[in-house]
């Protein structure tokens, strides 16, 4: 029996699982103020995880996590001649001013079902960051570690010559691709002209993916229409974006080309619409009226004798249907009498 419990206890004191934590901040050796940096946390077993990691709750000085989804990460390692299993869970975190990126030392107790809480205590961990030389706008600051800038420029015209006019529409979509940002960081690129009325549309926002489905950077497209208003031409300006690259370390310039487009006198459907009133349209209406009416009076005059018999029958069919029918009597008179 003794033998039986030892072999018993054997079995469970392997499955009384070890718990670790561990905490590390995954930035490059220069940060700038609006460049996302990661922050990796963690969790280690011997055995399993009951119930599943959460992130845990701690302070962040100087920056801001970021709501972006990154997927988790399945580890192992060996430590002391022990087998762990890993479950990593990652974050952004963003610095919006110069200053030290501080995450100050923290305690943190893991709890499992049947196991003691397990108290371990996570390292002080600090970046600093600083804005690049020559900083002009710090309010249109975009740091990527790549960017790239495409347009379309398409022409709507109310009819089918290929000729702008005045009251036609312009329209101009720039696209602008960064990895390493997210899209609120992405300053407005297309503003109005002298000579056109303009309709902005809502820009467009979504996420760069990788293909494991892990976020790496924003696309933002914007739209801008014009409305030339008047003949002559509308110039197109040319769209310059100053971003810091943050791999390379050095300001860059992404530039689109402006376009000079011709634009002709509005069409002539607006001035025969407001002379309508003056076209004679109204006479013609009048003489086709009197000449259907002298139609119907000639039809009238050739068979009026047909019409006259017609009436003629229909006024007899019409009195014999309404005169009253004798009828014999059906009780007899002189009953009476007898």
């Amino acid at each position: 029996m003794k033998a039986l419990l030892m072999l018993l206890l054997l079995l469970v004191l392997p499955a009384r699982a070890a718990m670790d934590i561990t905490r590390e901040l995954d930035a490059p050796e220069h940060v700038a103020p609006g460049q996302p940096v990661r922050i990796a946390v963690t969790f280690w077993t011997d055995s399993w995880f009951n119930p599943p990691p959460q992130w845990p709750d701690f302070k962040i000085e100087n920056g801001a996590l970021m709501t972006t989804a990154l997927p988790n990460q399945l580890l192992s390692r060996h430590k002391d001649g022990t087998s762990w299993s890993g479950i990593r869970l990652e974050k952004q975190v963003m610095a919006w001013d110069q200053g030290v990126l501080l995450l100050p030392a923290v305690e943190v107790t893991l709890t499992s079902p049947n196991q003691p809480p397990v108290t371990v205590q996570l390292p002080e961990l600090k970046k600093e960051v600083v804005w690049p030389k020559d900083v002009e706008q710090p309010d249109r600051f975009l740091p990527a570690s790549n960017l790239t800038l495409s347009q379309k420029i398409t022409q709507y015209h109310a009819s089918s010559d290929d000729k702008l006019h005045a009251g036609d529409v312009v329209e101009r979509t720039v696209t602008v691709k960064a990895n390493g940002i997210v899209a609120t960081q992405i300053p407005q690129l297309l503003y109005a002209i002298p000579g056109t009325e303009t309709q902005r549309l809502t820009p467009v926002n979504s996420s760069l993916k990788t293909g494991r489905g892990e976020i790496e950077g924003a696309q933002r497209i914007e739209t801008l229409r014009y409305l030339p208003s008047q003949a002559g031409t509308i110039t197109l300006p040319e769209v310059k974006l100053r971003w810091w690259d943050t791999a390379n370390q050095q300001w860059q310039i992404a530039r689109l080309a402006g376009k000079t487009i011709p634009v002709a006198e509005a069409r002539a459907a607006g001035g025969e619409a407001a002379l309508r009133g003056t076209t004679g349209e109204g006479k013609w209406q009048t003489v086709l009226l009197i000449a259907t009416l002298a139609i119907i009076a000639l039809l009238i005059w050739f068979t009026r004798r047909l019409l006259w018999r017609s009436f003629m029958y229909l006024h007899r069919v019409w009195q014999r249907f309404w005169n009253p029918v004798q009828l014999p009597e059906l009780t007899p008179t002189k009953r009476g009498e007898r």
